[in-house]
């Protein structure tokens, strides 16, 4: 799967004691235009899956090709994340990376097991979208998109 780029989100949402919560996903994808929807790829294991499951929202921060800083940030272990990224809350209470290319509040619609992970597919409530060009993953490194 290290061969098939792929663009770059953090997720994020709120955990039962109130404390936002968020990870580098690059496993998302459309599931539908009519009503929007998106589908995430989370291991059973990591927190921020545990807190989708709890509050049953959760955000999808599309970043831009300055924002490997913040891809960085959030694929590490660190407790202190949000601390280090300028957010913003989104009219769903979810908070939102400040200059991120897009950002797509989502309702919790259905959760799939399928191995080790969880799929999350979450309805659109609302979202923005922002000039730019987006972050890009590729063979473990990280990039930007350019026309060819």
């Amino acid at each position: 799967m290290g061969s098939f780029p792929t663009g770059v989100t953090v997720i994020t949402t709120i955990s039962g004691n109130g404390d936002p919560v968020g990870m580098t996903v690059n496993a998302i994808t459309s599931v539908s235009l009519d009503p929007p929807q998106l589908l995430i790829c989370l291991a059973k294991s990591r927190y921020t899956a545990a807190a989708i499951q709890f509050l049953g929202k959760f955000a999808v921060n599309f970043l831009s090709d300055d924002q490997k800083d913040v891809a960085s940030i959030f694929a590490s272990n660190g407790d202190e994340k949000f601390s280090a990224v300028r957010t913003q809350i989104g009219e769903q209470g979810l908070p939102l990376i400040s200059g991120s290319l897009a950002q797509a509040e989502c309702e919790v619609i259905r959760i799939i097991e399928s191995g080790d992970h969880l799929i999350f597919i979450g309805e659109v409530i609302s979202g923005t979208s922002h000039d730019g060009m987006p972050l890009v993953f590729f063979r473990r490194n990280y990039g930007a998109w350019t026309a060819a």
